[in-house]
């Protein structure tokens, strides 16, 4: 056997090139009918673990060999199945009739014992073509003995069958079927090395996929060109790939491997024309993306175009070793500057949601995006039969040992994508969005957009109700909300206790890997569906769902709204009857089943909610704004919980937030903190007094101050509203590491962010917070550490593979890949999932913005979320209302934050910027620099909205924010005008 195979090597250049530690060889060698044979670099890819639950084994890449340690073997006698509950396995082989190949292996173990291994189709109800070292398939169906210390094999065999899609697997977990006696024990310890399989009949050297089907090709292996889901910049120009609004701020950043002096660039216009000329800004080193960077900005560009930049740094030139594309760094993706931008943003992001339905066939014509017919699928869990559960529980076994005496129908809702489980907790943060996106429209005149098939198709179209279209898709989600109500003629497990509380979730009792149709579950992985205890948090987010919607569908179906509010208060007086449970507590789920445990610690897709105090004042918001009752206002008014800054009380919005690894976030809400909702709806409530809307105001705008000043920090070098957090991520087999990173679902973090500083701008109209929200998403659509957009279809360069139980195309290519207009969760520097661990990434140790691989494998990176999609559509809709440039003409009936009034909005333009200009009289000159002193002096008089006639406008306050762009009016912006005037300096942006 050949000692060294390519696409080792190849494979560490290409992960040394997207920043990390790896030694970079290169060799023409082919690697045979394997991606991966030996270890030395720290790779382990296409090779790779996997277990069934309640079967776990741990693994490293190190000393040169793929290292697996079983924690619990599974088999029967610990409600596993057999040995196949833990494997070893590289997938997709190509296994052609009539070939003759040879076959070696070597593992080293802790102990004696036996290893079953088989090379054949993915599929185990086929056989395959050989097993267990024997030349022929029917002879070998003995498990290989392995002794205590190195074992090596050889073996040959020629194929009986073509097997498109096939694998070679270790199998050696516990007794069952087909297995007598434990393969290994609990803490036995397997290293693996020199594996190889190679092809006699097609020879070394590949050729193309018809002359040697069998040798492994990585261009024939992926569905995009990058392999293997690995991300290398292309370009160093790192910039929204979309564009920019003409009048918004624009900064990309320039990052390299190396420092570099201040940088020349140009603004090229489609014919090539320079339009703009500057240099770059440095801002040193940038720990967060681990790269030099500079800040380019050429705000003055306001012309409706296409456009390039280009560095002059034409030595920055980059070779693809995967894909073999060479890739000049210095010149950014193509642009546009305009008021479309986002085109096709809010439609396609929406229709996530109906793609994800439960219980509903999926139909061509209501896609908006991608391949249609392929996308388009029969409906899976419908019904939705599931049994409750009497606790929570770690793990269920192979054939199903929970409760199952209550049965309910919970059918309709949501897919999680990655599992088929549907959350409650998840779905509800998704609604509010969704109809607090409504909400805001309406108040704003923009509420055209959701007219039956304006933004959005749903099959609810053909109905002739009129109803909007985002109020329906979240009605969908709410109706399964109500079907998870406890209710005590149908649960006599819960029914006496928690009448009117709420099931946390409906999941599988066990989980099984991707590309698995809902309808196959229980015919061929024999899954038991089963809905999770109810939890204090699924019922307070339903409530404030329930409670919300009841006041936007009145007046558009008076009994549904009736109906909302009805259920939300009987909810409400059921939870609030066990207030002593949970009321300032930090609860223990192992004692109060009505708490949730972390999702790391049950295989559950439910955050760690073992404090609920937010989520009840959530709730009491959202029931006093629908109703203006006291008693909501008296609980309020009085909340108070521990957070990381001074923002922790009733009418705030804290920018520090708790997580379940001990540390807060730099954010405002996620699925675990539901406060700051509730302050927005109070917002945008008449039921508030003056004096506590004048307390939300304050408390929202210093709260985006934060997130515009974080942006503009000078360390921030792709001016992302998000920083690393000290943590440790305590994950259920995994060593706990304490780092400095991005969390998990970082860009959830940054678009919910952009929502907070969107609702300073409709308090304030600074344009500081319109041009936050603008670059939070320049970080989505590429300007990061990897130049990636992180949704797909959108960007020159954008995510393909989010992980998601159906668009795995990846993997199969019998699946669709996903359409466009999903965003995933991105970086993370937890690194915790088994696929980057086999690319040899390593916690700790890689830049926090280049923690991330696009592979449906890679679910802690690149999993999509219901409330993450909702705040990304709700961050795109509220840029198109503000600074697209136009808005679908429509009148009606608006309810104001403090008054009910008609208004007929039609299309409009923004003015051009006039850089200086703060009076907008045309002229720069001093009466700009003493306006601005005098708004910051008095703005209730100067400032915008101010009593003066020559009061500083909305407009005027864009104009005259010179001094580091995007940071809002200062001293600092008179005194570069006076520069001007004086000659010190040519123009406002450098």
């Amino acid at each position: 056997m050949r000692a060294k195979k390519a696409f080792r090597l190849v494979v560490a250049t290409s992960v040394a090139a997207a920043g990390l530690a790896t030694p970079a060889p290169v060799s023409a060698e082919t690697a045979g009918c394997l991606g991966q044979s030996t270890f030395e670099e720290g790779m382990g890819f296409p090779w790779h673990i996997c277990s069934t639950s309640p079967a776990e084994q741990q693994f490293n890449i190190s000393g040169g060999t793929y290292n697996v340690t079983i924690v619990n073997p599974g088999g029967q006698a610990r409600g596993g199945d057999s040995r196949w509950d833990i494997q070893f396995r590289h997938k997709d082989l190509h296994i052609e009739a009539g070939h003759k190949y040879k076959v070696h292996w070597e593992v080293t173990a802790s102990c004696d014992g036996e290893i079953y291994t088989r090379i054949g189709s993915s599929n185990r109800n086929e056989d395959g073509v050989w097993q267990n070292n024997s030349e022929l398939w029917g002879q070998g169906w003995d498990p290989v003995k392995i002794e205590k210390g190195k074992n090596s094999f050889d073996s040959e065999f020629t194929a009986d069958r073509t097997a498109e899609v096939a694998e070679w697997a270790f199998e050696y977990g516990g007794a069952g079927p087909y297995q007598m006696v434990d393969c290994f024990p609990e803490g036995a310890s397997l290293k693996f090395d020199n594996m190889y399989l190679e092809c006699e009949t097609c020879g070394e050297e590949y050729i193309s996929e018809s002359e040697t089907p069998c040798l492994w090709s990585v261009s024939e292996k992926w569905n995009n060109d990058d392999i293997y889901g690995i991300i290398t910049p292309r370009s160093d120009v790192r910039i929204n790939q979309l564009g920019y609004y003409n009048n918004s701020v624009k900064k990309v950043t320039y990052a390299t491997a190396e420092e570099k002096l201040p940088v020349d660039f140009k603004v090229l216009d489609k014919d090539g024309k320079a339009v703009y000329e500057g240099t770059g800004k440095k801002t040193g080193f940038d720990e967060d993306c681990g790269e030099y960077c500079q800040i380019l900005d050429f705000s003055e560009v306001n012309e409706t175009g296409t456009y390039t930049i280009v560095v002059d740094d034409e030595e920055n030139v980059y070779t693809d070793r995967l894909n073999g594309k060479t890739y000049k760094k210095y010149i950014s993706p193509e642009f546009r500057i305009g008021g479309d931008i986002y085109e096709g943003v809010l439609t396609d992001a929406l229709n996530y949601y109906y793609q994800d339905r439960s219980g509903k066939d999926i139909e061509e014509k209501y896609i908006t995006s991608g391949d249609k017919a392929k996308l388009a699928h029969r409906g899976g869990h419908s019904p939705d039969m599931a049994y409750v559960q009497s606790r929570w529980q770690r793990s269920y076994g192979n054939k199903f040992d929970g409760d199952a005496k209550v049965r309910i129908d919970a059918t309709g809702g949501w897919y999680d994508p990655e599992t088929h489980s549907k959350n409650v907790v998840n779905g509800a943060n998704a609604v509010w969005l969704m109809q607090n996106m409504y909400e805001r429209s309406v108040a704003k005149g923009t509420d055209g957009k959701w007219n039956d098939g304006e933004t959005m198709k749903l099959p609810e179209n053909s109905s002739d109700s009129g109803y909007p279209d985002i109020l329906e898709e979240a009605r969908y989600e709410l109706e399964f909300m109500f079907r998870m109500i406890v209710d005590p003629e149908k649960d006599s497990i819960w029914g006496d206790e928690c009448e009117n509380l709420v099931y946390h979730d409906v999941r599988d009792s066990k989980y099984i890997g991707l590309a698995v149709s809902p309808y196959d579950y229980e015919k061929i992985y024999r899954t038991t569906r089963i809905v999770d205890p109810p939890t204090y948090a699924a019922t307070f987010g339903m409530i404030a769902c329930a409670a919300q919607a009841s006041r936007l569908w009145k007046g558009i179906d008076d009994e549904f709204a009736a109906k909302c509010l009805e259920t939300a208060e009987k909810s409400w007086e059921a939870v609030y009857n066990k207030r002593s449970e949970w009321h300032g507590r930090n609860g223990d789920w192992s004692k109060n089943s009505q708490f949730a445990p972390n999702m790391y610690y049950v295989g559950t897709n439910s955050w760690d909610n073992i404090v609920v105090d937010d989520e009840a004042y959530w709730a009491a918001c959202e029931l006093f704004s629908a109703t203006g009752k006291d008693s909501y206002y008296d609980y309020l008014k009085d909340y108070k919980t521990d957070s990381g800054d001074d923002h922790n009380k009733a009418f705030d919005v804290s920018v520090a937030i708790g997580v379940n690894y001990g540390g807060y976030s730099f954010s405002s809400f996620n699925n675990a903190d539901t406060a700051a909702l509730g302050t927005l709806s109070l917002y945008l409530s008449d039921k508030i007094s003056a004096e506590d809307r004048k307390t939300i105001k304050n408390r929202i705008e210093q709260s985006a101050k934060e997130y515009t000043d974080r942006e503009n920090y000078s360390e921030n070098s792709m001016g992302v509203p998000y920083k690393t957090v000290p943590y440790i991520e305590d994950l259920s087999g995994l060593p706990s590491k304490s780092i400095n990173g991005y969390e998990y679902d970082s860009n959830g973090f940054v678009v919910n962010n952009a929502v907070i500083m969107a609702y300073a701008y409709d308090i304030t109209g600074n344009s500081e917070y319109l041009n936050g929200v603008s670059q939070a998403m320049d970080y989505i659509f590429g300007r990061n550490g990897l130049g990636i957009s992180y949704v797909t279809g959108y960007g020159s360069r954008h995510i393909n593979n989010p992980c998601h139980r159906y668009w795995i195309n990846e993997s199969d290519r019998r699946y669709p890949m996903a359409p466009s207009g999903v965003m995933v969760g991105g970086a993370a520097s937890g690194l915790v999932d088994e696929y980057v661990g086999g690319l040899g990434m390593q916690r700790g140790e890689t830049a926090p913005q280049k923690c991330y691989v696009d592979s449906v494998e890679a679910w802690f990176e690149n999993t999509p979320s219901l409330e993450m999609q909702a705040a990304l559509a709700w961050d795109i809709s509220f840029l198109e209302d503000e600074a697209g440039g136009k808005t679908a003409a429509t009148t009606t009936t608006t309810t104001d934050i403090t008054t009910t009034t008609t208004t007929t909005t039609t299309d409009y333009l923004h003015e051009p910027i006039k850089y200086g200009d703060a009076n907008c009289d045309g002229d720069i000159d001093m009466g700009d620099a003493v306006l601005i002193m005098q708004s910051l002096a008095n703005p209730n008089k100067f400032g915008i909205g101010g009593t003066d006639s020559n009061a500083l406008r909305t407009q005027g306050a864009d104009n005259a924010d010179v001094d580091n762009r995007g940071n809002g009016l200062t001293t600092s912006d008179a005194l570069r005008i006076q520069e001007y005037l004086l000659g010190k300096i040519k123009t406002f942006v450098e």
